[in-house]
């Protein structure tokens, strides 16, 4: 798993993949044909009421074409998964090969490498034609991306690299994370639409920044 590539290229990439990601998701948004799961005449996209998968549907809630979407939704998940590989591969160079903290991050990079795959297969399940696949894929990237967060933050709390700021930093986004997750899936168990797009996003917002903190704090061990 260990291919040719410096740990700051690998850095520069993830920041890039997530500033990518977040500009085109969020254009997939403002080109949302409309409507939610519960009211399909709601005009465009409701922050609160639509989940990220809406703006990947070929059809809208409210029935009309939603390919330009599509088409925003598709690149922003697809850059998202493969920007992330790299920072995986790269990041248990931190420590030495025999050291527990090596290990804990290989464990987190192999299940983030699962959960990179994971969300380019939703790019090919659209949520309204492959719903099945679309969950399967969704949810084998959000539990994937718990066992990173979990192993990753056992690491950083064992290491003496990272100072206490990412310590805390990471439990609490990890209790974020895990409480915006069961929400989500509580949310899609009982069909309230509201928990789960809420929990989706919280979590989401979570699990982006936290990388970017990890990876600048990275950054700043390479450069010391």
């Amino acid at each position: 798993m260990d291919l040719k590539i410096t740990n700051k290229s690998a850095y520069k990439i993830e920041i890039l993949g997530i500033i990518l990601y977040t500009i085109f998701i969020i254009v997939a948004m403002l080109t949302y044909a409309g409507g939610t799961q519960d009211n399909p005449s709601t005009p465009g996209y409701s922050f609160w009421f639509n989940t990220f998968s809406d703006t990947g549907r070929t059809i809208a809630h409210n029935g009309k074409s939603n390919i330009t979407a599509l088409i925003f939704f598709s690149l922003a998940m697809s850059i998202l998964g493969i920007t992330q590989i790299p920072f995986y591969i790269v990041l248990p160079r931190l420590y030495s090969e025999d050291s527990l903290e090596n290990k804990l991050t290989k464990i987190g990079s192999l299940i983030g490498i699962i959960s990179s795959l994971a969300i380019i297969c939703i790019v090919f399940t659209p949520a309204d034609t492959l719903y099945p696949p679309h969950i399967i894929f969704a949810l084998t990237s959000y539990f994937a991306n718990l066992g990173t967060f979990l192993a990753y933050t056992m690491a950083i709390y064992r290491s003496k690299r990272f100072s206490n700021k990412y310590n805390y930093y990471f439990i609490i986004a990890l209790v974020v994370f895990v409480v915006s997750l069961v929400t989500g899936i509580y949310g899609l168990t009982i069909g309230i639409r509201s928990f789960l797009t809420i929990g989706q996003k919280i979590g989401t917002i979570a699990l982006l920044v936290s990388f970017l903190v990890l990876t600048y704090g990275a950054w700043k061990l390479e450069s010391n």
